[in-house]
């Protein structure tokens, strides 16, 4: 199993270099989370972007991929600000045969103003209904907040909490990932 994580790893990282605007690395004792996303497109009105990651848990051994696209726009008249909404594609398993592909919809924002210095704050919520959830899955839900600081120009560390939980059609909402985590974007 750590092989195949480890060629994994290695197949996403070179295919990030190769054509990604950023590439995101995190991690904690019981789960990693490597993702890259790519610029498709920016002008006046915002950006458009698409993304791709891979997270593995060790402690649920659980393992989650998933594809998204986002538009992103600074609002106003406020220094600093993002916001975006986007579609996001899942799929997994989880130890106990459960296999899942969901099709979420969220929101994301960003507020790191310059008078700060590089600290800034993000979150992101996704959430995909039944009737967007295929295979052994009812629903799924995505949340997260970072606490960032741009230590150099091309490159922001982080503390975040990430919740990924999944219903399964039969029993109860389980975790695919809860944890506090440590990392990294770094910005080609």
């Amino acid at each position: 199993m750590r092989l195949i994580l480890l060629l994994t790893t290695c197949l996403c990282l070179s295919a990030s270099l190769a054509a990604a605007d950023s590439i995101v690395l995190d991690f904690n004792d019981d789960s990693f989370q490597l993702g890259y996303a790519h610029g498709l497109g920016r002008d006046e009105y915002g950006a458009t972007s698409i993304n791709a990651r891979f997270l593995y848990n060790d402690e649920e051994e659980t393992s989650l991929g998933s594809l998204g696209l986002d538009f992103i726009g600074e609002p106003g008249n406020i220094p600093g600000l993002e916001l975006g909404v986007g579609g996001k594609l899942y799929g997994g398993n989880t130890n106990d045969s459960i296999d899942f592909l969901n099709l979420g919809v969220g929101a994301r924002a960003a507020y790191a103003p310059p008078r700060l210095g590089g600290i800034g704050v993000d979150g992101r919520f996704v959430y995909a209904p039944e009737i967007l959830s295929f295979l052994d899955s009812d629903r799924l839900m995505e949340s997260e907040v970072r606490l960032t600081y741009a230590a150099v120009p091309r490159v922001k560390v982080y503390v975040g909490y990430q919740n990924v939980r999944l219903k399964p059609d039969s029993g109860s909402t389980r975790a695919i990932d809860e944890s506090v985590r440590i990392g990294f974007i770094g910005y080609f």
